[in-house]
């Protein structure tokens, strides 16, 4: 398990998680699409149309089988497979988490070169916890965060570094004090992160 729910929830605040797929030019284009997405909910939820819908897949339990991990989703959430990319969002979009297995083989490799991947969609990035390494249910595992801008919105995001059957990224992204609204969700969700046997 990761730390304690105490320390889950403050990870919870200060962070994000998504998880791309592989060739990164369609990781870079997934998690632009996502971001610019992300930068639209910034206005005032009640300035949206009052019939915008939503899709909600049904099946709530995913596998990113290339990764070798699955979850679960909590009541309302919805998960967006695209290839070895999985989007996971809340019912709103509001907070969204992209998974993805990076080029690098190792585990190390990934964390090295983080900086280098989130630099390409977000931009003036202040890294506000500097990093954390310990283990997720059993799972080598290390989790950052910040804030930065998006098409000139301010967000907060999070990224977790997960060893599993192949290395998995997983970065999420959020308006400041989206995450706070939707903490126990996210908790429940990051506690079903797991290793497929």
């Amino acid at each position: 398990q990761c730390a304690g729910p105490r320390d889950r929830d403050q990870r919870v605040s200060n962070n994000f998680l998504i998880l791309e797929e592989r060739p990164l030019k369609k990781l870079t284009i997934i998690l632009c699409l996502a971001l610019t997405a992300m930068s639209v909910l910034l206005a005032p939820v009640s300035a949206m149309p009052a019939g915008t819908a939503t899709i909600s897949i049904q099946e709530k339990t995913f596998t990113h089988k290339e990764a070798g991990v699955t979850f679960e989703l909590p009541k309302g959430w919805k998960a967006k497979p695209d290839g070895e990319v999985i989007t996971v969002s809340t019912a709103d979009d509001s907070l969204q988490m992209v998974f993805w297995v990076p080029d690098e083989d190792s585990f190390d490799a990934a964390v090295k070169d983080l900086d280098k991947e989130l630099d390409k969609t977000i931009k003036n990035i202040k890294t506000t916890d500097k990093g954390t390494s310990d283990t997720h249910n059993g799972m080598p595992h290390f989790s950052t965060g910040g804030t930065g801008e998006v098409n000139g919105a301010t967000i907060q995001w999070n990224v977790d570094v997960l060893a599993a059957k192949k290395v998995v990224i997983i970065l999420t992204f959020a308006a400041p004090g989206v995450v706070e609204k939707h903490a126990e969700e996210a908790v429940q969700f990051i506690g079903s992160i797991k290793k497929t046997p």
